[in-house]
């Protein structure tokens, strides 16, 4: 367990500051005036600072919302929209913060030789990156307070710049610059200088009070280092031309009034960047490492009696000792980039989220208008593409791949994550404004309603429900069961408590549904403790017709014996006068489906159930790569050409597929059933008058698994 060892200044305000101050003030703040002119210039810094300010308030406020723990950012992404998120954008983080050391000792290194030009390169850089790894892994405290000699160093560079003489002879601010780059093109290169906030954040899991310190430090640093860029930005404007400073980035050094102590705050600036980023980035390894989220999550966990991350500290000197080896790393360097600005607006996009969704589990003491981190996150994603597009598609690439791979790798699940209300304040909206539209045929699809006496005979028709509605139908099973406890004259010995009859009745029911959301389809399952099936089954189907998402189909199984046909009859009849649509099967107890190859239809001329079978047909047909056949009765042989020409209509208006056979029967109906072709499933329509007998009689003769249908006038396949 981490300790709470820092408070604002030192945990908080300290990193941010000096990441915030760093090469791109000294050595292209002077060119970003002279390219762009004075008016330009305050304009890039003003925008620059608005969007990490709008992350910072983003930030600020989800601090006060939640207990961060270790991680900083990834922590909050995590607990935002999931682990997964969290560490489809920690992982990259990470290696950003971890190489961005080497581009940090790489600035260092060649300030460092502009002073002393005989000293090696790589003997420069790999002795600063010792130091660096024995201050970060001896103590984070002992780093931080290392810092405040390089504060001090920064200022006392600044005076001396400000201090500094005019080249020219009589000094004015100038408004145009030499206008050699365009105006968004100086914003990529100038906006890396204001992410420096996650240096300050990542510190979450040893703040003594995250909420306080969090939203202070970060502020504090954003508005004096915003302060201190506009005066600077006058200061170049005043002392140089704009050609001058375009052609010298270095000019700060030649227009101070002590070079050295210019020289001096160029390497303090960047030695802290790389000291702030070799103590953040092992707490960022060490949150994804608690989470297992990446390999050797066991030994990233590692903390010393110091209350260091020692192992994650070692790793991390071992990515920044790799790159230095590498050599130039410029091309890396924007990818980088567009890490740290992902992060920034996946920071913003948590806060929205959870804001809009108005879920009372968001009441942050620091409140912000739902407008700022909204800003804050299309600023930062709108920034990504000007800095660099291809790097942007590339990162925004990779992060998805990341998060596709740790949706299937086993994660912790009773944490907290929003996606799910996320997803719900989205379906809700939608149906807010689908319930305001008037309802079409041309929208029907089949949802399904259907009740579930025994479980087990059900387990061979799920492939046929998927068949009827993958792939967007809808499925709810439902069964009825009574428990101990209910005035019942007939007892059993195997009677259960109501809680343990449902839990039974749930785990049943699930093992039918899990194989249809695994198919993507959308399934749920009721259990009703209830002696009287039909009136809870009528119960049921009263109240879902009431609902949001409402079934249109009820879908019932018949039996090979007359046991329930009365029960069934009357579910029939009231489920017609709720406007359901009736399918009712019964399966061939040999053959099941056959081969799932052929599907008759049995349409007759004028029939009301039509639209049903045709629609159901086309299900199946499309699911099992089936082949249509349509088939109708007539009982003289003078109307066959009549009847082609009905069921060639049909399959042109209804949009058959065209390779459909029709076939005409001569004769009584239930005689011709014997000629019907060998098909796995028949469908025919139902008549008003229900006569289950028949239907089971139509079945035998026919000898495959048969479906009834009723249309409830919701349905239309010429739509």
């Amino acid at each position: 367990m981490s300790i709470k060892r820092f408070g604002t200044f030192e945990g908080v305000f300290t990193p941010t500051f000096l990441s915030i101050l760093g090469v791109i003030m000294y050595l292209r703040l002077g060119w970003v005036v002279g390219v762009s002119g004075l008016k330009n210039a305050l304009i890039i810094i003003a925008i620059s600072n608005l969007i990490t300010f709008f992350t910072c308030l983003s930030v600020s406020s989800i601090a006060t919302n939640m207990r961060i723990g270790t991680g900083g950012a990834y922590a909050i992404i995590s607990k935002s929209l999931g682990l997964q998120a969290g560490g489809a954008i920690g992982i990259p983080l990470y290696l950003s913060q971890a190489i961005s050391v080497t581009f940090y000792i790489t600035g260092f290194s060649e300030c460092w030789i502009s002073v002393f030009p005989r000293h090696a390169f790589i003997a420069v850089s790999i002795i600063t990156w010792l130091i660096l790894l024995a201050i970060a892994y001896s103590s984070a405290k002992f780093a931080f307070r290392l810092q405040y000699a390089i504060i001090a160093i920064i200022l006392f560079s600044l005076v001396s710049f400000f201090l500094g003489k005019s080249s020219l002879a009589q000094p004015a601010l100038f408004r145009k610059g030499t206008g050699a780059i365009p105006f968004w093109g100086v914003f990529a290169i100038f906006f890396p200088a204001v992410t420096g906030i996650l240096s300050g954040l990542s510190m979450s899991g040893e703040l003594k009070k995250p909420e306080r310190n969090i939203p202070i430090g970060i502020l504090s640093a954003i508005g004096i280092t915003f302060v201190i860029y506009l005066i600077m930005a006058f200061r170049f404007a005043y002392i140089a031309l704009p050609g001058e400073l375009a052609a010298n980035t270095s000019i700060i050094i030649d227009a101070s009034k002590w070079r050295f102590l210019v020289i001096a705050g160029i390497m303090g600036a960047t030695i802290s960047s790389a000291l702030s980023m070799f103590v953040a980035s092992p707490r960022t390894l060490l949150a994804l490492s608690k989470h297992k989220t990446v390999p050797l999550s066991s030994y990233f966990s590692q903390i010393n009696k110091k209350s260091e991350p020692a192992t994650a500290i070692l790793f991390t000197a071992l990515i920044a000792l790799t790159t230095i080896a590498l050599g130039s790393l410029n091309k890396v360097a924007s990818l980088l980039t567009m890490f740290f600005l992902i992060t920034y607006g996946m920071l913003n996009f948590s806060v929205f989220a959870e804001q809009i969704m108005g879920i009372p589990s968001f009441r942050p003491a620091f409140r912000v208008s739902l407008l700022f981190p909204f800003l804050g996150g299309t600023g930062c994603f709108f920034a990504m593409f000007l800095i660099n597009p291809v790097f942007s598609t590339i990162s925004i690439l990779i992060i998805i791949a990341i998060y596709i791979l740790l949706i299937h790798k086993q994660v912790q699940r009773n944490w907290p994550d929003v996606r799910k209300g996320l997803f719900i304040y989205i379906a809700e909206q939608a149906i807010k404004i689908a319930s305001n539209l008037p309802y079409h045929p041309k929208i029907w699809k089949p949802n399904l309603l259907i009740p579930v006496a025994e479980p087990k005979e059900w387990s061979g028709i799920i492939d046929f429900m998927r068949a009827i509605t993958f792939p967007s139908g809808r499925i709810i099973l439902f069964r009825v069961a009574h428990s101990k406890g209910h005035a019942s004259p007939q007892k059993h010995k195997d009677d259960l408590p109501s809680a343990e009859l449902e839990k039974q009745s749930y785990d049943q029911l699930k093992l039918l549904t899990e194989p249809l959301k695994e198919e993507g389809i959308i399934a749920s399952s009721i259990t009703l403790d209830s002696e009287n099936f039909l009136g809870a089954s009528i119960t049921v189907a009263q109240t879902l017709r009431g609902s949001l998402l409402p079934p249109n189909v009820f879908f019932v199984k018949l039996g090979l014996t007359p046991k329930r046909d009365e029960t069934i009859t009357k579910l029939i009849e009231k489920m017609e006068s709720l406007d359901l649509g009736i399918i009712m099967l019964l399966v061939d107890p040999k053959l099941g489906f056959g081969q799932k190859q052929t599907i008759n239809i049995w349409i007759r001329e004028g029939s009301p159930n039509i639209h049903l079978a045709v629609l159901i047909a086309l299900q199946l047909e499309k699911n099992w790569d089936a082949k249509i056949c349509l088939i109708q009765v007539t009982e003289n042989k003078n109307d066959e050409e009549k009847a082609r020409h009905y069921l060639s209509k049909l399959i042109k208006i209804m949009r058959i597929p065209t390779d459909a056979r029709i076939l005409v029967l001569f004769g009584d109906f239930q005689k011709t059933l014997a000629q019907a072709p060998l098909a796995d499933i028949n469908i025919f329509g139902m008549p008003e008058e229900v006569d289950l007998s028949e239907k089971r009689a139509i079945a035998q003769k026919i000898n495959t698994s048969v479906i009834f249908l009723r249309d409830s006038q919701q349905e239309s396949a010429l739509a």
